[in-house]
């Protein structure tokens, strides 16, 4: 399962990188908000681009909505670099754009998806990644997991090559359910990473040592 960082930080890139930790990062939507001017935007996109060597996400639909000319600008956005991949937010409008760009040679990520069929619906235009909304999913009924599955199913059965993302699984156990369900990566933010590392039986035996097991035991919750 892949990991994609959200983060607009090229240290926290780096970090995670370092320690295989990132597959590709997933800008935040606001990341080219202070930019001067449209060119302005995709010099600093190609620059964080090139920087890493993996796919970066991008958010497109500000673009569309605000600028007078969306259309042109986000095709300047999906084409700052080879890596750079154009976030949409998935209807039924949204997917004869999907269809257009990915015509065009530019990859789109279809975001806003929350069921199975719309998954399928967004392969099928021409989405190179489709991220599922787990976090919400779960929020509302803890189905994020069993909408990746079926996902899945459908995606495979279609024969279709897309990219199934969790995004934002909220802790370590959804993102296994995540996992387990067929999902190819998974949205985290560097904080949500670090907290996943941690396990309080490694963090307790490395700060007192006369606590490390020896002779083959194990380190008991609440042994002294």
């Amino acid at each position: 399962m892949k990991l994609f960082l959200a983060t607009d930080a090229l240290d926290d890139v780096q970090w995670a990188a370092a320690r295989g930790w990132c597959d590709g990062v997933v800008l935040p939507d606001d990341a080219l908000a202070t930019a001067s001017s449209p060119d302005a935007a995709v010099t600093w996109l190609a620059s964080f681009a090139r920087a890493v060597p993996f796919p970066v996400l991008v958010d497109g639909a500000d673009v569309l909505a605000h600028a007078h000319d969306g259309d042109e600008q986000v095709r300047a956005l999906g084409r700052a670099a080879d890596n750079v991949v154009l976030q949409l937010p998935f209807n039924e409008a949204s997917a004869v754009r999907m269809r257009e760009l990915s015509s065009a040679g530019i990859r789109v990520a279809a975001t806003f998806v929350g069921t199975a069929a719309q998954a399928l619906f967004a392969a099928k235009a021409g989405a190179t990644f489709v991220l599922v909304d787990v976090d919400r999913l779960d929020a509302m009924s803890g189905a994020g997991a069993e909408v990746v599955a079926g996902a899945r199913a459908l995606l495979d059965a279609a024969g279709l090559e897309a990219e199934l993302v969790a995004l934002f699984p909220s802790s370590s156990a959804s993102m296994a359910a995540c996992g387990a369900a067929g999902a190819d990566a998974a949205v985290v933010g560097a904080g949500t990473l670090r907290a996943m590392l941690a396990y309080p039986f490694t963090d307790q035996a490395l700060a007192d040592t006369q606590r490390r097991p020896a002779g083959g035991q194990r380190l008991r919750a609440g042994e002294p």
